[in-house]
């Protein structure tokens, strides 16, 4: 059971202890320039520093930190503490000497763009060791924790700030822009967001010219980042008096959800909380509906640094332990609805778990 790192530099610990039990004189880190809310980023999870292109980390075997980052984001890292940062014009080309020689483990070479990752290759013989990094790094840091908190803060204000303007009439894409811009004001350095509406769909979609209109259900996934850190709230709306079988199916979904969150406690194993949704839809009847093509998972890890303990799917057996955040949404297809969303953000806490939202998902009714 990985340890709980409340820092960076207890992260960075942990690593040097890896390293020296596998004999390796440095791990080599290598950043895409990628910040997903369900994509890994080893830099940024190290560091902190979300690089705009691609970055190498270099981890000796005595804790010391080296950053390569473009000749542009010097402004960027001449703070950045605890790390010797070097500038290039060419990283692909300057990759072989900045990495040097000796045992070296490697995090982020499939992610790496393609000339980077050939020419690492050929400067650096590395062994893989991806799944050991985000396993022993799994916990949030206590920056990252409260920087969840906050953008979930962000997120059910950017939901009650859609439910007081969506009308019939407005474009989605027209109240994506809106609620992004703000819950960008109230200090998301970057937000992910699905919102699509319909009378009956099959999925959460990103958002069209298509005019909302009276008798929609609008599916919404809001997902800001606060300092890197991304956490995310899935909701429905309908929009104008709710059909009777939406009024009686969506509880279903969030039942199903609390049953799954119940069970969350280190020791647990995340693919059972999968099964937990997958089980109660199925007694409902809905089997059918609770497995590929209809779902593939029931939530994920939140990025941006990592995303462990991965995705909410009965095939994982990943073991909970304190300080993992992860989504649980038990977003489904039903036939008598379409597709409706629900879930919330899930804190791991020594005990069993907390979740960040202060109110979580159940079907909202606006006037039409």
């Amino acid at each position: 059971m990985s340890p709980r790192l409340a820092t960076l530099v207890d992260r960075r610990a942990a690593l040097v202890a890896l390293m020296r039990e596998a004999a390796l004189d440095r791990l080599l880190l290598i950043g895409n320039g990628h910040h997903m809310i369900d994509l890994g980023n080893p830099v940024a999870h190290m560091t902190g520093y979300r690089s705009v292109g691609p970055a190498l980390l270099v981890i000796e075997r005595d804790g010391r930190q080296r950053l390569m980052v473009d000749v542009d984001e010097a402004d960027a890292v001449a703070e950045l503490e605890g790390v010797e940062c070097a500038l290039t014009r060419d990283i692909r080309k300057e990759a072989g000497r900045f990495i040097g020689g000796g045992a070296i483990g490697v995090v982020g070479q499939s992610d790496a763009p393609l000339p980077l990752a050939k020419a690492i290759l050929a400067a650096a013989d590395g062994r893989s060791l991806d799944g050991a990094f985000y396993t022993l790094t799994a916990s949030k840091t206590e920056t990252e924790i409260a920087a969840a908190r906050r953008a979930t803060e962000i997120a059910e204000k950017g939901y009650a700030y859609l439910l007081d303007t969506v009308r019939p009439g407005v474009r989605e894409c027209d109240l994506a822009i809106d609620v992004n811009l703000f819950m960008r004001g109230l200090g998301a350095n970057d937000s992910f967001l699905m919102l699509n509406c319909g009378p009956r769909q099959d999925a959460v979609m990103p958002s069209t010219e298509r005019a909302i209109a009276k008798g929609d259900l609008l599916l919404c996934e809001l997902s800001p980042s606060v300092e890197g850190q991304f956490t995310q709230i899935c909701r429905t709306v309908s929009i104008g008096p709710a059909q009777a079988e939406a009024r009686d199916k969506y509880p279903l979904l969030a039942t199903a959800m609390h049953k799954a969150i119940n069970i969350v406690k280190p020791g647990a194993r995340l693919g059972d909380v999968c099964l937990a949704i997958d089980d109660d839809l199925s007694s409902a009847g809905y089997a059918r509906y609770s497995r590929p093509p209809f779902i593939r998972r029931r939530g994920h890890g939140l990025g941006g640094g990592s995303t462990a303990p991965g995705d909410v799917a009965v095939d994982n057996d990943a073991i909970l332990t304190a300080g993992m955040l992860f989504m649980v949404h038990p977003n489904q297809f039903l036939p008598e609805t379409g597709y409706m969303m629900c879930g919330e953000p899930v804190l791991v806490t020594d005990s069993g778990f907390e979740i960040l939202s202060a109110k979580t998902a159940a079907l909202a009714v606006t006037e039409a």
